[in-house]
């Protein structure tokens, strides 16, 4: 036996092994590098998405107060009375809030949506109690017509006053519109309009 050439092929056989490594940590190095610049263009993007999430989260929470801003103001509360704790003014103030909050948890419709069916429930008289008892009709009656909440409070609160209406009667008013558009060839609003000419 060789020993000389046994060595020979014992050197040959450990630089390949290492040229080999040194290949392998080449191709990890590149990998790593890639994949870190790919791992920091992801985390950019979702930042960049996160902070485009806040904002807007940030603005619906601003158009939602200032949507309630308006139904206090249209109730007639000042500010003092809606920031004095206890006040009757704070309790239906946080009632309304509550509701419109719910409504826009548990329907189709959005927290200021609901906010602003409120106001036109505030700008057609009704109170705290008639207003949170009338909501969810309207909403069914919005669904049903295919509109705004707005226009369909409206419509709801045009038609008890030009009919002399109760809340129970408008409520069955409400039932009633909503099943008669789902079942003719008739939509809310031109029933809300046939409404107010018989009225």
């Amino acid at each position: 036996m060789d020993v000389l050439g046994l060595r020979g092929v014992l050197t040959l056989d450990k630089s390949d092994y290492e040229r080999g490594l040194n290949e392998a940590d080449e191709s990890a190095g590149k990998f790593g590098s890639k994949f870190k610049r790919g791992m920091g263009r992801a985390a950019k993007a979702g930042a960049v998405a996160l902070g485009a999430f806040a904002v807007s989260s940030v603005k619906v929470g601003a158009d939602f107060d200032k949507s309630m801003s308006q139904v206090a103001a249209t109730m007639g509360y000042t500010a003092e009375e809606l920031n004095t704790a206890g006040s009757q003014a704070q309790k239906d103030y946080k009632a309304l809030e509550q509701t419109a909050r719910q409504l826009g948890k548990t329907t189709a419709c959005s927290a200021q949506e609901a906010a602003e069916g409120l106001n036109y429930m505030a700008l057609a008289g009704y109170d705290v109690q008639t207003s949170q008892r009338m909501l969810p009709q309207v909403l069914n009656l919005a669904a049903a017509g295919a509109m705004d909440l707005g226009r369909a409070s409206d419509i709801v609160t045009d038609a008890q006053s030009a009919l002399g209406l109760s809340v129970e009667d408008t409520e069955k008013l409400v039932d009633q519109m909503a099943k008669t558009s789902s079942k003719t060839n008739t939509n809310v609003e031109q029933l809300g309009e046939a409404l107010l000419t018989v009225g």
